[in-house]
């Protein structure tokens, strides 16, 4: 399983928090967040249509719209990824991973 980027990331806490959703339901809940870059529905979809390439998205259609729900649950996928970046960036010392974590905490690093 691949990292995510920030959108797919929204997208998928979307479907996780609501359940099955449609293109239009995640297009106008991620538009109304206050502060948001306002998100051309085209993109929702097309991020939508990845996401079920990879096989995190069922997509069901229902009518004249596709329903969308996770095929992965958030505290699966969130642990395979904590693994993955512990593997990654600290060769799978865990130790370390929380220990960064611990210091980043406390200290946030600058933006980069």
């Amino acid at each position: 399983m691949d990292y995510l980027g920030p959108l797919q990331v929204r997208i998928m806490q979307h479907v996780w928090r609501n359940g099955p959703s449609t293109v239009h339901d995640v297009h106008d809940a991620l538009n109304a967040l206050p502060g948001s870059k306002q998100l051309a529905y085209t993109t929702i979809l097309t991020v939508m249509r990845s996401l079920a390439k990879r096989n995190l998205l069922n997509q069901e259609p229902v009518g004249r719209f596709h329903r969308f729900s996770p095929l992965v649950e958030q505290d699966v996928f969130n642990k395979v990824m904590v693994v993955k970046l512990c593997d990654e960036l600290f060769e799978g010392k865990d130790a370390e991973l929380v220990a960064c974590l611990e210091r980043s905490r406390k200290d946030p690093p600058p933006e980069l």
